[in-house]
């Protein structure tokens, strides 16, 4: 463009040059034998594959043949250079939005929206664009009301000038301070949590839940029995910065302790540590999030030396059901059908706080299991104690099961101990042996004969001197 205005207004000059001096001829030449430049046509071409990318003039065409809020069914390469710079990677969401052409004079650029970072990730650290610099991303491509763009968060940048985004040694750079794996026993922070999140496709919540350990640095809406959850920010420092989204974590609408809707209680203060557990979402690709009403306050500890609200240990084995994870004891679910009966807290206990009751049934037998173990051959005792929740009585049958590839196999039970009471804690030992090395679960049978609820408290797998369950 900028050759055409130059060209124009040479010639318009010129015009006005000889015009005005009677005594310089005409020109001989016909303009039109010295044509203004043009744009070179590039024609379309690519495969849109990682070894043949699109260049954007065959972008252009397909995406220009969607329908309107049409997009493509599946990703593709496209190859350009950047002429147009909307929001770089260093801004506070982790993804870019700009232009690309094939080459710095083009006409026609095609827009790359929210697209992420290398490996699909959220940015971090690393180089950033340029004008002029030449790219490659991958993403489906979309009509969006007549603008040809990529979509939302559906993109990510291949390469930047031949670089790839790979460290030596091929492995992804990690976000510094983030720590945790987001599992019970070792919580994401923060940092670690904010990073998950971004990297997931935008608006589709995460498959699993995850542990989000945290100081609460700031509080949007606390608890209240209208609705009974609250939201807040969490940091690994409990300080609050609104311009570094990356250090906390923003927890939505989210339930009391026990999973449970809040209905009175003690309230979240800035400065209390806590632990959430829930499923996380990436709102609109740039809000990192617990999904709203599916997580938890897990354990809660005051800050400034305050009372301590804890549910459990997130490393206890919870044999004495001491640790509640939404409503249920943990550990205490399996994968497999090894476990049937429906659980639930009771206060009426052995040792501790808690016990756990399994409810009964006179139709069928019902199951309470630990979760599956992998035991080496060898005997093992199981001990534990064991009461009727109800005047109706209660029996028990301890016992065990192998468990291949998801599937139970036979059960092999021990002797039913009849007659339980509501008024008093009977023990129960039982030793098996397993011959060979495998998954099982371990278990206690109530009986549907009397198929009264059934107390249980303090259990406890040993092989020999080790200590499985306790």
């Amino acid at each position: 463009m900028k050759k055409i205005l130059y060209s124009v207004f040479a010639l318009a000059v010129a015009a006005f040059t000889f015009t005005s001096c009677e005594d310089v001829p005409a020109p001989y030449d016909d303009p039109n034998d010295n044509p203004i430049d043009q744009p070179e046509v590039i024609e379309p071409a690519g495969e849109g594959t990682a070894e043949n990318p699109y260049n954007v003039a065959r972008t252009l065409e397909v995406a220009g043949a969607l329908a309107s809020g049409e997009s493509s069914e599946s990703e593709v390469h496209i190859k350009g250079v950047v002429i147009g710079i909307d929001e770089n990677y260093d801004g506070g969401f982790g993804n870019a939005e700009f232009t690309i052409a094939d080459d710095e004079d083009a006409n026609d650029g095609f827009l790359v929206y929210r697209a992420n970072y290398f490996n699909n990730k959220k940015y971090s650290d690393g180089p950033i664009l340029e004008f002029g610099d030449t790219v490659v991303i991958c993403g489906i491509l979309t009509n969006y009301n007549g603008t040809l763009e990529t979509a939302s968060g559906k993109a990510y940048l291949v390469s930047l000038n031949g670089y790839t985004g790979e460290e030596e040694g091929g492995d992804e750079p990690s976000v510094e301070g983030a720590e945790g794996d987001g599992t019970l026993e070792n919580p994401f922070n923060s940092i670690a949590a904010y990073s998950y999140t971004a990297s997931l496709e935008a608006d589709v919540n995460s498959e699993n839940a995850v542990y989000i350990k945290g100081i609460v640095s700031k509080i949007e809406d606390n608890y209240a029995a209208k609705f009974g959850n609250a939201s807040y920010f969490i940091s690994v420092d409990g300080t609050f910065d609104s311009e570094d989204s990356g250090n906390q974590f923003y927890v939505f609408r989210s339930l009391y302790l026990n999973n449970e809707k809040y209905t009175d209680g003690d309230l979240l203060s800035v400065g209390d540590e806590v632990i959430v557990c829930g499923k996380v979402v990436n709102y609109y690709g740039n809000t990192p999030e617990t999904v709203s009403g599916q997580s938890y306050l897990y354990s809660w500890k005051k800050g400034e030396g305050g009372a301590t609200e804890d549910v459990g240990d997130p490393e206890a084995l919870n044999g004495d059901f001491e640790c509640w994870i939404g409503g249920q004891p943990n550990n205490w679910q399996t994968e497999s059908s090894a476990g049937n009966a429906s659980l639930s807290m009771s206060t009426d206990a052995h040792g501790g706080n808690y016990s756990v009751k399994v409810a009964g049934n006179t139709g069928s037998n019902k199951r309470i299991s630990y979760k599956e173990l992998e035991l080496e051959p060898g005997d093992y005792t199981m001990t534990f104690y064991a009461k009727a929740a109800t005047n109706a009585g209660a029996s028990a049958r301890p016992g065990y099961v192998q468990v291949t590839d998801g599937k139970v196999g036979n059960y092999q039970y021990g002797d039913y101990t009849n007659g339980l009471t509501n008024t008093e804690w009977t023990q129960i030992t039982h030793t098996f042996t397993i011959a060979e090395k495998g998954i099982y679960c371990v278990l206690v049978m109530n009986s549907k004969s009397p198929g009264g609820d059934l107390l249980i408290d303090d259990f406890k797998l040993t092989c020999g001197p080790s200590v499985i369950i306790e």
